[in-house]
């Protein structure tokens, strides 16, 4: 399982990090967060390749963060739903969920570029 850590470029310093579990095989993605009580604040789940992402067997609403290959958000899908939510974003390499109100807290808009390091758990 890998970790990733992003940054936001430009956040002042001392502005915190987001912790992501990738999700990059079939079924880590087909699973993603169903079933999960909920995701600690600065956490999330890394869906790639990923473009969409539906909100079925869900227990907590969500923002999704949708980047392109240089991990630069194209789209922020905020407050979706448990069951109800659905979203797309067509070219998107992949898609980052974290607990809806996280994307706002950490500074993450569309045009920003989330910096990343890779470390393995």
């Amino acid at each position: 399982m890998t970790e990733v850590i992003f940054r936001v470029e430009g956040a002042p310093a001392g502005a915190p990090f987001l912790r992501a579990e990738a999700a990059d095989t079939f079924l880590s993605r087909f699973l993603g967060l169903m079933g999960r009580a909920k995701l600690p604040p600065g956490q999330g789940l890394l869906l790639a390749p990923c473009n969409s992402v539906h909100m079925c067997f869900m227990r907590f609403a969500i923002d999704v963060i949708y980047l392109d290959d240089d991990d630069r958000v194209m789209r922020v899908a905020e407050n979706l739903w448990p069951w109800l939510g659905l979203s797309l974003c067509p070219g998107a390499r992949a898609a980052l969920e974290v607990t809806a109100g996280e994307a706002a807290r950490l500074g993450i808009e569309k045009g920003r570029q989330l910096l990343r390091q890779e470390t393995a758990k």
